[in-house]
């Protein structure tokens, strides 16, 4: 594969290329369609645009929209006026959605529409110099744009005059260039600006194409934010193998969207899989016998056969009249469900496995642009997240840090130059800050977090994340938070998912009270026995010794969870310091 030297250079020899290829978006509950030859049209036009609106070199432009073309097409117009594209969160904390503003020194935002973001960010838009809106609507504030309206200035576009100009645009972006500045979630503190160039997404495509094959006659199924660097990553890697996608905005609407686009591909976070199987689940209380005890076992035998190994005989009847009706809520077609972002649950994923649906697990961070590792077998090993992209070299060190260097590794953090030589060895290699231990054939597992190793008063080390992990195995669970700096034993807080409780309870939605829910002996009782099996596991210092059940309040909103919802911890332990500190009452 010869490399373009940048994602429009990309853009431009895939559009131009006589292979068709189309990319598909819901509006109003209708798909529109856009050939590649439309998609270019339309790049040129919002090109021109953002050039005639300001928009220049050196320029850092935030990027706040909707899940659809114009998201990569309105991406690929800012890198074509040598500016940097910056990704905003629609539902950032106030306080990060300020902090990456300033950080970046940003005067220009695209946005959808003010209705897309949360109510509280809204006054805040008139903090920037200039606003350039998708959506028109008769709300106009003093410092907006309309595309559409600026696309009407437009003359002239298929003259050579354009053209000549349009590729020259193109040709002048160096491989180096930085393309864009990610801001990590921030799980501990502030988030920090990674620097991608174009080198550091590209050089991962062709490792990536002998792993994921791909071509024009495959389609894929977009349904994650592209303001993270996981799907943003994904829709240039099938640009580049011209593969037709779906871009959806809205997960809650996955079962739809995978009927109506039936994907070869799709990616997914461990969140989106774990509700389908939470809702697998379910059906074992709602069917009728005598179906229900089939359904049981079918589930049972998919938890704890060995994916590795051939199917057996009660396999083959499971597969015949249970696991193929899931598969047709897949759309039938799946050939990758490729999930990242953070680890799978185990059981989980030995589940859908076995159950014929194709779970190829990664590891990755959006300084690696972002995929470190994927699983390539024709099936993966539950719990493992594969072997490390041929581009890259991969090491542990003496505390099982998980080092890595390679041309998709970025160079360094933004407006943190005198400092970015501590986040690397001295021989290059990228201090991920993640544990782990490599498999007798060289697969990485993963065990924890460095940074987030908590210490004990008595001194004793613990790793959070994977108890936290073990606890939300339940799906009475929907997120965990050990407990244990400068604490003298371990304690928990766990948050009450409340679907799960009416499920468990046999209440009706309308009879459901949470305040009744976070008392009942069954639920505390269902709890009791999940703390101790989690503990049985554990060294002693590590065991958790007492626990309180909360109503989930967690959400990105509220910043509690990052954008791609991991928990933090630092805000947890802030808001929540009552109930902590009544775990330790005498």
């Amino acid at each position: 594969m010869n490399l373009p030297q940048s994602l429009p250079a990309l853009f431009y020899s895939v559009c131009k290329s006589p292979d068709t290829f189309s990319w598909h978006y819901k509006k109003n509950g209708a798909w529109l369609t856009f050939s590649n030859q439309e998609l270019l049209f339309r790049l040129k036009n919002i090109y021109f645009a953002f050039k005639n609106s300001g928009i220049s070199k050196g320029m850092n432009i935030a990027l706040m929209l909707k899940n659809s073309p114009d998201w990569i097409l309105c991406d690929l117009a800012i890198q074509l006026c040598g500016a940097i594209t910056v990704p905003f969160f629609p539902n950032l904390a106030e306080e990060n959605f300020l902090y990456q503003k300033q950080d970046s020194n940003i005067d220009f935002l695209i946005l959808e529409s003010e209705e897309f973001i949360d109510f509280d960010l809204r006054e805040k838009l008139s903090l920037f110099a200039q606003i350039i809106q998708l959506e028109k609507t008769d709300l106009v504030r003093q410092n907006t744009l309309f595309l559409e309206d600026l696309i009407s200035l437009n003359t002239n576009m298929d003259s050579k005059e354009k053209t000549l100009e349009f590729e020259q645009a193109i040709e002048s972006i160096l491989t180096n260039s930085l393309f864009s500045i990610i801001y990590t979630s921030g799980s501990t503190g502030f988030p920090k600006g990674v620097e991608l160039t174009h080198e550091n997404m590209l050089s991962q495509f062709e490792s990536l194409q002998e792993v994921v094959s791909l071509s024009q006659k495959d389609k894929a199924l977009s349904i994650l934010p592209l303001a993270h660097i996981f799907e943003r990553m994904t829709i240039y890697f099938l640009l580049s193998c011209k593969t037709s996608i779906y871009f959806g905005d809205d997960p809650k609407q996955l079962a739809i969207l995978l009927k109506e686009s039936t994907p070869s591909l799709i990616t997914v976070v461990p969140r989106l899989l774990e509700r389908v199987y939470e809702k697998i689940q379910k059906l074992t209380i709602t069917t009728p016998y005598p179906k229900k005890f089939l359904l049981k076992k079918a589930i049972r035998w998919a938890q704890t056969h060995d994916p590795q190994k051939p199917t057996n005989f009660l396999g083959k009847i499971y597969d015949s009249l249970i696991f193929s009706k899931i598969r047709t809520l897949f759309g039938n077609n799946l050939s990758y469900v490729i999930s990242g972002s953070s680890a799978l649950n185990k059981n989980v994923c030995r589940f859908f496995l076995n159950a014929g649906i194709p779970i190829y697990e990664g590891y990755g961070m959006t300084e690696c642009s972002p995929v470190i590792t994927l699983n390539a077998e024709e099936k993966g090993r539950p719990g493992s997240v594969g072997l490390p992209l041929k581009h890259l070299e991969l090491k542990l060190s003496p505390e099982n840090e998980i080092l890595v260097k390679g041309k998709s590794v970025f160079k360094g953090y933004h407006n943190l130059h005198d400092k970015n030589n501590l986040f690397f060895t001295e021989d290059g290699f990228f201090h991920t800050g993640d544990q782990g231990f490599l498999g007798e054939n060289g697969q990485l597992y993963l065990t924890g977090r460095i940074k987030e190793m908590l210490k004990t008063s008595t001194g004793k080390y613990v790793s959070p994340t994977p108890i936290e992990e073990d606890l939300c195995k339940s799906s009475l669970i929907t997120s965990a938070c050990i407990i244990a700096n400068n604490r003298k034993y371990v304690s928990a807080l766990l948050f009450l998912n409340p679907e799960a409780a009416m499920d468990f309870l046999k209440i009706p939605k309308e009879e459901f009270q949470i305040e009744k829910a976070l008392q009942s002996k069954r639920i505390n009782e269902s709890l009791k026995k999940l703390i101790q099996k989690t503990n049985h596991h554990l060294n002693h210092w590590e065991q958790i010794r007492r626990w309180v059940l909360l109503p989930d309040t967690l959400s990105a909103e509220s910043g509690l969870l990052t954008p791609t919802l991991k928990v933090r911890r630092r805000e947890i332990e802030k808001q929540f310091i009552e109930e902590i500190n009544s775990l330790y009452l005498e």
